[in-house]
């Protein structure tokens, strides 16, 4: 795959299954790319294979990138191209192609967007999830292309993995799906406004399922979903006997039963047979938690009086999941959060915002190096 950089500098490289343009050398301009969102990547696809742009059409959209033009090199195109409203061209060229290389001369001449040059006729298209594992490779080329800067530092100065926060969800084709990550949210005292920062701050489409064991009276499970449910992207739930856990969602733990999941996902309310110090525990959550999902069971632990929780940790911590706590300085009551952090198995700690951007950044990654 190679690439021209709307810039001072150009930078060819290689994936495997994508092939370049062998002599053929883009020249390079000089000009100032615009700032793009990353939700809202406009990608124009040349080809003149009407198989390749249906493979690379169908590759782009299910993983949420809007294609605006998907048509083959001609002087028609090139003559209209600028008026489409795209960010990044993706030119496929390939062996059967009898593109002149004067149309790609004036393609270059004419956009100043960056392009792409992509051989998919490489890609053996029969091969299980081999779209999936492409477009992770051409995704984090698409990350420098479009995000040329963040906070006035140049991203290809950077190390890929710091930029893949900037991803949102979606664009990884993580559908919202039943569960299969999970992240159990513990709090008490002060919890409920931190838990609300948090959510905040989390898309929609993120490729994770809540359960929240939060301390409070029986009365109020219901007001609380509804609060969080006003403040979050996420659809947040109370917890109901026989629902499907899906990504997405934020189940509230019941306070006076056991919530646990079944092996096909679904909510199972069982009595409360030795009664806890709190309620809901947030040790027997987790630890109900990690017994069904041993490896995609995660946890935060936020503001919070006593050490509930802190035991659940430790047993998901020997289950390597991971483990984070709220900063104790942006805790109302730090204990909770404390308890845990000072057993040394916490990985990551911050407040609620940072929280919320350190999950994103991480399922990024898992999602990425299950393509790559």
């Amino acid at each position: 795959m190679n690439t021209r950089y709307s810039g001072n500098t150009a930078q060819k490289e290689s994936f495997p299954g994508l092939s370049g343009l062998g002599n053929y050398s883009p020249q390079v301009t000089s000009c100032k790319m615009q700032f793009v969102d990353l939700q809202t990547i406009r990608i124009a696809v040349i080809s003149n294979s009407v198989q390749q742009r249906s493979y690379l059409n169908q590759a782009l959209r299910n993983n949420g990138i809007e294609v605006v033009v998907c048509e083959p090199l001609s002087r028609m195109l090139v003559k209209n191209i600028i008026n489409t409203g795209f960010d990044v061209v993706l030119l496929d060229i390939h062996d059967e192609t009898d593109a002149s290389d004067e149309l790609l001369d004036e393609l270059l001449e004419k956009v100043e967007q960056p392009i792409i040059f992509n051989d998919v006729s490489g890609l053996t298209i029969n091969e299980p999830n081999v779209l999936d594992k492409w477009f992770g490779k051409l995704l984090k080329k698409i990350v420098v292309l479009t995000k040329p800067e963040i906070d006035g530092e140049s991203t290809l100065d950077r190390n890929y993995e710091s930029l893949i926060a900037e991803l949102p969800p979606a664009i990884i084709d993580q559908k919202a799906d039943i569960a299969k990550n999970i992240w159990v949210l513990g709090a008490s005292l002060g919890g409920p406004e931190m838990v609300k920062r948090f959510l905040a701050d989390l898309p929609e489409d993120l490729p994770v399922a809540f359960i929240l064991a939060q301390h409070l009276g029986a009365n109020f499970v219901d007001l609380l979903a509804k609060q969080l449910d006003d403040i979050t992207p996420l659809h947040v739930i109370t917890a109901k006997e026989g629902h499907v856990l899906r990504h997405g969602e934020v189940v509230v733990a019941p306070v006076f039963e056991r919530l646990t999941i079944n092996p096909i996902g679904a909510i199972k309310l069982e009595d409360i047979e030795i009664p806890m110090t709190y309620s809901p525990s947030v040790d027997q959550v987790l630890v109900d938690t990690v017994n069904r999902y041993p490896n995609t069971c995660n946890a935060i632990i936020f503001s919070g009086m006593g050490d509930d929780g802190k035991k659940g940790c430790q047993y998901l911590a020997n289950k390597k999941g991971r483990v984070w706590v709220q900063e104790s300085h942006s805790c109302i009551i730090s204990a909770m959060p404390d308890s845990v952090a000072k057993t040394g198995i916490s990985e990551f700690t911050g407040e609620p915002e940072l929280l919320a951007k350190q999950l994103m950044q991480k399922v990024n990654e898992d999602a990425l190096r299950e393509v790559c």
